[in-house]
């Protein structure tokens, strides 16, 4: 944890003392009560919270006096580069800035960031090969492209940063700051390649799509015979049956069974159809072969009637 300037603390403590200052430097009511309650949270020691509500109040209602604070309860939270950024920001704004009060927090910022800048830990990402789109992020913060191959103050902890690009695999590396006076670099490798085309899970599920059209079809093939079956044992009984409601009766029965049979049968040929366009489209070796090798056969047994896929696939 760094010192802060006593003269931070005693301007800090100044604006803490009177309200209607911050409340006319915010500009909008919203920003003085973000400022209120940063105020409020830093006397508790909830820093984190505080820097946050001064962030908030600032975007509200920008103000000198709102970004030194900020300034100073992120160098208390040991986020040195931000608080140096904060202000580095400061003296910016208090030169443009006719104000005594903006101009002597100017002059007092401009001692705080002297004081930190040789403790900023600092992070070079080196990109070396660039790809179109490519894409660098340090967390969720996206590294702009003159941002790269710089060596930059960074507030410690641990990051990931990651790469990324159209037709690319991605790739990343967690890199860890020290909170001062640290210097890290990591080099960004060339990316690969994406694999395209065959391969992989596309072409396991091609390979995969000609065995289950096959399968169904055998599965719908059989139970076509199966109900084909069941339709001719209801021969037997119309046969022994001299009733001519129940003869009636059983003949409907066994057609609609029949019925049921050939449509599992032109079912079951119009899955081993797609089953073998899949399989010769795929590209097996000798596709010209397993072409040729697919026949329709037909198939006449007693009271069965239809045609048979013959072949391998």
């Amino acid at each position: 944890m760094t010192r802060i300037h006593p003269r931070s603390l005693l301007v800090l403590a100044l604006l803490t003392a009177t309200a209607a200052p911050a409340a006319a430097q915010a500009e909008s009511a919203q920003a003085e009560v973000l400022f209120r309650e940063g105020r409020e949270q830093m006397e508790a020691g909830k820093i984190a919270e505080a820097c946050a509500s001064f962030e908030s109040s600032q975007k509200a209602g920008p103000a000198v006096t709102t970004l030194f604070s900020v300034g100073v309860c992120r160098q208390k939270n040991g986020q040195l580069a931000t608080a140096w950024g904060a202000f580095v920001e400061v003296q910016r704004l208090a030169r443009a800035s006719s104000d005594p009060t903006d101009q002597q927090l100017g002059e007092l910022a401009a001692k705080n960031a002297a004081a930190l800048e040789t403790k900023l830990s600092k992070l070079t990402i080196k990109v070396a090969h660039t790809v179109p789109g490519l894409e660098v992020r340090r967390g969720d913060e996206v590294v702009d492209a003159g941002a790269w191959n710089q060596t930059l103050p960074v507030d410690g902890g641990t990051f990931k940063v990651t790469a990324r690009a159209p037709g690319h695999a991605d790739w990343s590396t967690t890199v860890t700051i020290k909170p001062d006076s640290d210097a890290q670099a990591i080099e960004v490798p060339a990316l690969a390649a994406a694999a395209l085309g065959g391969g992989g899970a596309g072409q396991a599920r091609s390979e995969k799509l000609p065995v289950l059209f096959g399968a169904g079809a055998v599965v719908l093939g059989g139970a076509a015979i199966g109900f084909e079956l069941w339709a001719e044992s209801f021969n037997t009984k119309i046969d022994a049956s001299h009733d001519n409601a129940e003869r009636l009766a059983l003949w409907h029965s066994a057609n609609w069974r029949r019925y049921t049979a050939e449509g599992l049968g032109v079912a079951a040929i119009a899955g081993a159809g797609a089953a073998v366009y899949l399989y010769v489209r795929h590209g097996k070796e000798e596709p010209a072969q397993v072409a040729r090798g697919v026949q329709l056969v037909p198939v006449a047994s007693p009271g069965l009637a239809g045609l048979a896929l013959d072949g391998r696939w």
